[in-house]
């Protein structure tokens, strides 16, 4: 692949989540709270063998925790994905430091532009909080991504001295 066909793909994969983000945030809270719902079932049928037997509040406390794992588990590594995404697709920015803050600054400016996107739609509220946990999953995932840039360039450095 060329390199300006890489360029291209990597900045159609950074789009491309920036749509998939958009497209969750439109669905209405019944809709969002239904798909958090159907995977915290299912977590917990693969997980608890016994979980019909348990007593209710339990069996609610357990339901409550997992529901705030994965919806807020999911604001996380939805930004750790878009942030690593824009630290591929920002490469022509060769100081891997500037690199991480450009694409740290994307995902959470696009976090606040996503919150405020959930005003609009019916059910959802624009939260602060959210954002902020959406820029600690944004410099963890620019952060591993420089991380890895690192260590492939390392390894390149490495083989090269090796030949």
């Amino acid at each position: 692949m060329s390199e300006k066909n890489a360029l291209i793909f990597r900045w159609v994969l950074l789009v491309g989540m920036c749509a998939v983000i958009f497209i969750f945030s439109s669905f209405p809270a019944e809709e969002s709270s239904s798909q958090s719902s159907e995977i915290v079932n299912t977590i917990i049928s693969v997980t608890v063998n016994d979980f019909d037997s348990k007593p209710v509040p339990e069996q609610n406390a357990l339901t409550e925790l997992l529901t705030v794992l994965v919806r807020k588990g999911a604001h996380f590594t939805e930004y750790a994905v878009l942030s690593a995404l824009a630290f591929c697709a920002f490469v022509k920015i060769r100081k891997r430091f500037l690199r991480w803050l450009a694409a740290f600054a994307f995902a959470a400016v696009y976090s606040c532009s996503d919150e405020f996107h959930q005003l609009f739609v019916p059910g959802r509220a624009g939260m602060v909080r959210d954002v902020i946990l959406d820029s600690c999953g944004s410099a963890f995932g620019a952060f591993v991504a420089c991380f890895i840039s690192l260590m492939v360039c390392a390894r390149l450095i490495i083989n090269s001295k090796q030949t």
